[in-house]
This record gives C-alpha cells, sequence and structure tokens, in this order.
C-alpha cells in the first residue's frame, strides 16, 4: 500500500479536499452482475479491463437477458443497449413490424387487416380480456405483451396471433371495419407499450447502468494509470457466498491481488445498494471485513431506506460502523443520471415514434446508476494530482429539460435532491452525498472519508 488518502471536505464547494502526495495509483476491482446471469460466479474470470480493451471485454462476457422463458437479448457493445439495435431481434416486434409494412403497402393492406380482425370471432366466443390495469408492473405488462400462457402451459408463446389478440381487441370494436392507419397506430403503440416495459423492467435498467458506469470509470483520464478488473458477481450471489463463510471469495480476491507488484492501493468499487434491512446490514459488515482482509478500500452505493435511517437515528447508524469495524468503506447516496430519456427531442428512435417518459418526467421513467464509480473516479483524480474542489464536481453528466408552467426546467442529474442540512448531515453519517442541481448542469460529491 503506497500510503494514506485523506479527504475533507464540507458542502461548502470552495473548500478544497485534502490528499496526500498525489502520486498513488490503484488497483481496482469493480465488482457487478456484468453478465446479466445467473451462472455461478466461480465459473467467471476476473478479467483486466481499460480503454483499449472496453468493446473486447464486454463482447467476451456478452451481457444476457432472459426477458421471457425463450426469449433472451444479448448485448456485446453499449450500443446494443439501444432500443433501435433489439427491437427487430425480438420475434413478436419483428412480426408487428411486417405487419405494420404490409398495412402500409395497398397491396397487402387487406390481407393484413383480415389477419388481426380474423380473430375477434374467436375471442367474442370467450370472456372478452380486461385492459391492463393502471398500476400493473413492468414485469406483468411484459408477461401480457408476450402473451404468458396460464399456469401449467408450456413455455411462453411468442407467436404474433397471441399478442395480436391482447394488443388490438381492447382497441378495436369486434363488429368494425377500421381504417389501416388506425391499425397501424395500434401496432405503433402497442410496440411503445412493449420497448418503454423492457426499458424500464429492473434488471434490464441496471445491466445498463452498470455497463454504462463502468464506461464512464475506464475513460477517467486518471483511469489510464491505474489496473482495473472485473469480477462478475452479484449482490445477491455475494450474500449466498456469506451464507457459505464467504472464504472463496476472500481467497480469490487475495490470490490475485499477489499478481500485482504490492505497492498499489487497492480499492472495490461495487455496483451495490444497501438498504436498511438485516441482509443487505449482515452483507455491508462482511464487505467491511473483506476490505480489511485485503487492505483495500470498499465503495458501493446506499439505498434511501438506508440513508433516512441514518439520519434519523445517527447514533445507531454509527454505532453499527463502529461495530462492522467500516472505516475503510463509503457509501454514497443518491444514485444518479446515466443517459438522456428516448424520445424525438432527445435520443429518437429510427424505427419507432418513441417518447420513454410523460413530458414531465417521472423517476422510475429515467436510468439512474449506482454513485459508487463517481466516489472511484474521485479518488482517480486525487491520486494523480493534488485534490481540488474541481475533481469533486462531474460537468459531462447527461442533462436535458422540460416544460412546466411554461418555463424550461432542467433535470436534476440525482434521483434526489439533497438540500444543504441533508447533505451535511449524511456527511456527519459518514455517506458520502452526491448533489444535483435544479437549475445548473452537472453534480457534485461534497465528501470522502479516510481511506489507509
Amino acid at each position: 500500500m503506497s500510503g494514506r488518502i485523506d479527504f475533507t471536505m464540507g458542502f461548502n464547494a470552495g473548500k478544497a479536499a485534502k490528499v496526500g502526495s498525489g502520486d498513488s495509483t490503484y488497483r481496482v476491482y469493480v465488482f457487478g452482475n456484468f453478465s446479466g446471469a445467473a451462472a455461478p460466479w466461480e465459473q467467471s474470470k476476473i478479467r483486466r479491463i481499460d480503454v483499449d480493451n472496453f468493446e473486447q471485454v464486454m463482447a467476451q462476457i456478452l451481457p444476457t437477458l432472459e426477458i421471457s422463458p425463450g426469449i433472451s437479448l444479448q448485448f456485446p457493445t453499449l450500443d446494443d443497449f439501444h432500443p433501435d439495435a433489439w427491437l427487430g431481434k425480438i420475434k413478436l416486434l419483428a412480426d408487428l413490424r411486417t405487419l405494420k409494412s404490409e398495412l402500409g403497402n395497398p397491396a397487402t393492406a387487406a390481407q393484413a387487416a383480415a389477419k388481426i380482425q380474423a380473430f375477434f370471432p374467436a375471442v367474442a366466443a370467450s370472456e372478452p380480456a380486461a385492459p391492463a390495469p393502471a398500476t400493473e408492473s413492468q414485469d406483468d405488462m411484459l408477461e401480457r405483451l408476450l402473451g404468458k400462457k396460464p399456469e401449467g402451459a408450456a413455455a411462453v408463446s411468442d407467436s404474433l396471433d397471441n399478442l395480436l389478440k391482447q394488443i388490438v381487441e381492447p382497441h378495436v370494436a369486434r363488429d368494425a371495419n377500421p381504417q389501416h392507419r388506425v391499425l397501424i397506430d395500434l401496432i405503433d403503440a402497442a410496440t411503445a407499450q412493449f420497448v418503454k416495459a423492457l426499458l424500464h423492467r429492473q434488471d434490464f435498467q441496471a445491466l445498463e447502468a452498470l455497463w454504462r458506469a463502468t464506461d464512464g470509470l475506464v475513460h477517467e483520464e486518471a483511469a489510464d494509470a491505474q489496473q482495473l478488473y472485473l469480477l462478475d458477481i452479484s449482490q445477491a450471489q455475494l450474500l449466498a457466498e456469506l451464507e457459505k463463510g464467504g472464504e472463496s471469495v476472500v481467497q480469490r480476491l487475495q490470490q490475485h491481488m499477489q499478481t500485482g507488484d504490492g505497492e498499489q492501493d487497492v480499492l472495490f468499487v461495487a455496483d451495490y445498494l444497501f438498504s436498511d434491512n438485516v441482509d443487505d446490514k449482515t452483507l455491508l459488515g462482511f464487505c467491511a471485513d473483506l476490505a480489511t482482509k485485503c487492505g483495500a478500500g470498499f465503495l458501493a452505493g446506499a439505498g434511501d431506506g438506508l440513508a433516512v435511517a441514518a439520519m434519523q437515528n445517527a447514533a445507531d447508524w454509527l454505532a453499527y460502523r463502529r461495530e462492522i469495524q467500516a472505516d475503510s468503506v463509503i457509501l454514497a447516496y443518491p444514485r444518479v443520471l446515466m443517459r438522456l430519456p428516448y424520445g424525438s427531442k432527445r435520443d429518437p428512435l429510427e424505427s419507432l415514434a418513441f417518447e420513454e417518459c410523460a413530458n414531465i418526467p417521472q423517476t422510475d421513467e429515467l436510468l439512474w446508476g449506482n454513485p459508487a464509480f463517481l466516489a472511484a473516479r474521485v479518488l482517480l483524480r486525487a491520486a494523480q494530482d493534488d485534490a481540488t474542489a474541481e475533481q469533486f464536481f462531474f460537468a459531462d453528466v447527461p442533462a436535458f429539460s422540460y416544460e412546466l408552467d411554461g418555463e424550461q426546467v432542467l433535470q436534476p442529474a440525482t434521483e434526489v435532491v439533497l438540500n444543504e442540512a441533508q447533505a451535511n448531515n449524511l456527511l456527519a453519517q459518514n455517506i458520502m452525498p452526491v448533489v444535483g442541481y435544479r437549475q445548473r448542469q452537472g453534480l457534485r460529491l461534497l465528501g470522502l472519508d479516510t481511506l489507509t
């Protein structure tokens, strides 16, 4: 270990952070569910990653998401998370696009329209399909659109027929002869509903946010002088290992660290979000112990529940930190915006007229990522130069505005906008506040615990 790094910084951004020699380097291990799969973490390699081999490493890991039994999406590059890249890879959506094309062609429009209307007699003979409830979850919506069969049936069908019954029947009267343009609009609406449901599904968002955050870390200018490694292990998998004792994780990391020169500071950056429940607190204690055994610092995110509990019950939280010896643990809060929402004004789709969020964006319509990656980037910056207040500021974050009451309002780059009192309260609890602004682009990290 090269020495001691000491950051002291309050809410006042004009006060510079103090740092040691500014010449240390890091051996960084990033923990996260990079593959998106449930395969045993022991089967994956610890892979070195940098700006030159990022695309190669991502293609080798091949992040994969099962959206329904028998239907999976693979993301060999960051661009493959864009809907234009995967719309044609899901048979249901590809069939809809074909049907839309047929409806737009006078030579095939009547046949395509008949294909839709042919289902109405069969539907009429049975119970009418109920409209989807307004409060259905993203998973429920996907199951409905994919045509989930009753319990005990075979795997989910990906047939066009099954989908058409569910997306068209609620909108078109059985005795009507709708114009082809109306059917085209219905297909667009159904496709947009599917795309939005998939984009906002928790596992899709987690996978996309992880890779985008890793891309930002790798492309941090100060990262060129560091060594970065990926460990494909999810928070749930690490908890499962802890229930078995956790020694396999400790041993594997210690063995891999022995391949270094022993002069670098070691940093663990985990795409984990800790809440105030028993399992997460137990896991956080294990992570603190893991960091101690490996001589490392540990960075992760704090969830809403933990942040609120720490501020409201400061004595209990600080006592817990002392109990688990969390001197080398940094939790950051809240999550940060990872990309612009898709839409005509910001990032339009080529294949579909699509708006990912409402005119006034809702929190769950945006992609949020773990703030621990920003904390890591600050540490890398400080390792190269004497730390200044500007190293805690990130101007290159996604930014967009929307209209509210006739005025343009800037979307903050943080999921929660902290005021001064809240930020100072979090600092007092050794939680790093990430501050976003309502009228200014960018965000700022306001404090960093001591790492040895």
